[in-house]
């Protein structure tokens, strides 16, 4: 596996903006992206936009990303990359 690129991303939940680590890489046959915050790692998106894993072991408070309204702004990014 390698790491393609690390970056920074903004996500808008309710008033407040959030910012969330996105890192892209390979795995040979596909590329992911893995998205953290604050040092927790919180799920893992393929290029199409599928959830492949998500930590529900997450600090309550990151879980939040889960919502789909929160999702949907993840997948959407992920999509536009193609």
């Amino acid at each position: 596996m390698e790491t393609l690129k690390t970056e920074p991303i903004k996500i808008q939940q309710d008033r407040n903006i959030k910012e969330y680590q996105l890192s892209e890489k390979d795995h040979g046959d596909e590329v992911v992206y893995d998205i953290s915050r604050n040092g927790h790692y919180l799920l893992t998106l393929s290029k199409g936009g599928d959830i492949l894993f998500m930590n529900m072991d997450a600090p309550a408070e990151e879980r939040q990303l889960f919502n789909l309204s929160f999702l949907n702004q993840f997948i959407d990014l992920i999509k536009q990359r193609k």
